[in-house]
């Protein structure tokens, strides 16, 4: 198996697993936070395959993917630490 395809593999049981998660722990989260979990997660998938896809495609895509996890990584400590 391709490093792509493991990596397109582990992002749709990322998400699955998620999704069984909320459902079987429903009767603990209200509504509000299950559907602002989801979109979290469904942007954070889209934003991981947008990745791979990117990485996979080109150098130009490595350089484009270690950019945005660079950007990513800086808004979380700023985050984190305001």
């Amino acid at each position: 198996m391709s490093t792509h395809k493991l990596l397109n593999v582990i992002g749709l049981v990322t998400i699955v697993s998620v999704i069984i998660y909320f459902m079987a722990y429903n009767h603990e989260y209200s509504k509000d936070k299950i559907i602002s979990g989801l979109i979290f997660y469904l942007a954070a998938t889209v934003i991981y395959f947008l990745f791979v896809y990117l990485y996979h495609k080109s150098k130009q895509g490595q350089k484009l993917v270690l950019y945005g996890l660079g950007i990513i990584t800086l808004i979380l400590i700023f985050l984190l630490l305001g």
